[in-house]
């Protein structure tokens, strides 16, 4: 059974899908939607959620290994 912080992460994920799309529709343009600080912040976003879910499952990488007995 997955820890609390597992629950969490998946949890966040769900909220982060379903907001979104009503956030969208909410805004309005102002100017370029390309600017150089419009895509930092994309490039920012997605790099610390690819982060975070690599060090979630090397977390959980390491907790199914020791349980096993050992390196797969």
């Amino acid at each position: 059974m997955p820890g609390p912080a597992a629950r969490v992460a998946a949890l966040l994920w769900a909220l982060l899908l379903s907001l979104t799309p009503a956030a969208a529709a909410w805004a309005r343009p102002v100017g370029s939607a390309d600017g150089p600080a419009d895509v930092a912040l994309a490039i920012g976003l997605t790099s610390a959620a690819a982060a975070a879910t690599g060090v979630w499952l090397r977390s959980r990488y390491r907790r199914d290994a020791e349980a096993d007995g050992g390196d797969r």
